[in-house]
C-alpha cells in the first residue's frame, strides 16, 4: 500500500512538473524549415521575405536583439547580458499583429516578441495555433527591416549585410517584472545567397 502511495505521489508530482515545463523553439522558414537548436546557427537563405515560427509553452515570449552589425554576436554562452535586468525598459516598439512584416534592428534596444491572449495585440501575425492549453506557435513575416539608428526602411532584397541576431528566453523574473533568470540564449547569422550561388 505504501508503494502505491508513493507510486501516485511521484507521478502527480512529475506530470505536475511536466505541466509547468517552459520551452521555446525557434525556426526559420523560407523554402525550408530550419531550426535554431545549437547556441550559435549561421543560416544562408535567398534575399526574399521569410518567416520565424515560434514555439512558445508556458512563456508569454523571448526578446530579440537584430543588428547588421555584429557587436552582439561576439557574445559565448557564458557572457553576462549587460542590462539584463533592464531588458522590459529597453523594449523597442513592435508592429501590431506584423502588419507591416518588419523587424527591429537596433544597437541599444530589444524588441519583445511575445503572445499573451490577455493582451489585445501582439507583434506576430494575427494567426496563433493552440496546441494545447500551454503552447502556442506564432509566427512572425519578415519583408522589410527597420534600421532604428538611421531611421529607415529597408527591404530584404536591398540589404547588402548579413543580420546578427540573439534571442533571449528569460525562466525567471524578479518582483518588479524585472528579468532574473535565462531559459534560452541563441545566435543567429544570416548571410545572403546571390543570384550567382
Amino acid at each position: 500500500m505504501v508503494r502505491v502511495i508513493f507510486f501516485i505521489f511521484f507521478a502527480f508530482v512529475y506530470i505536475n512538473v511536466v505541466a509547468q515545463e517552459k520551452k521555446i523553439i525557434i525556426r526559420l522558414l523560407q523554402d525550408e524549415s530550419l531550426m535554431l537548436s545549437d547556441f550559435q546557427d549561421v543560416i544562408r537563405i535567398k534575399k526574399k521575405p521569410f518567416k520565424f515560427q515560434i514555439s512558445l509553452k508556458n512563456m508569454d515570449g523571448l526578446y530579440v536583439f537584430a543588428s547588421m552589425r555584429d557587436s552582439v554576436y561576439r557574445f559565448n554562452e557564458k557572457d553576462t547580458i549587460r542590462d539584463f535586468k533592464y531588458l522590459r525598459l529597453l523594449q523597442l516598439e513592435e508592429d501590431k499583429f506584423n502588419v507591416n512584416k518588419f523587424m527591429n534592428l537596433s544597437e541599444t534596444g530589444w524588441s519583445y516578441w511575445f503572445y499573451n491572449s490577455a493582451v489585445e495585440w501582439h507583434p506576430f501575425s494575427k494567426k496563433i495555433i493552440k496546441m494545447d492549453s500551454s503552447t502556442v506557435i506564432c509566427t512572425k513575416s519578415i519583408k522589410q527591416v527597420k534600421d532604428l539608428a538611421e531611421q529607415r526602411v529597408i527591404r530584404i532584397k536591398d540589404i547588402t549585410s548579413p543580420i546578427y541576431l540573439f534571442f533571449v528566453g528569460v525562466a525567471e523574473y524578479d518582483a518588479d517584472g524585472n528579468p532574473k533568470k535565462e531559459l534560452l540564449r541563441r545566435k543567429l547569422k544570416i548571410e545572403w545567397i546571390t543570384n550567382e550561388e
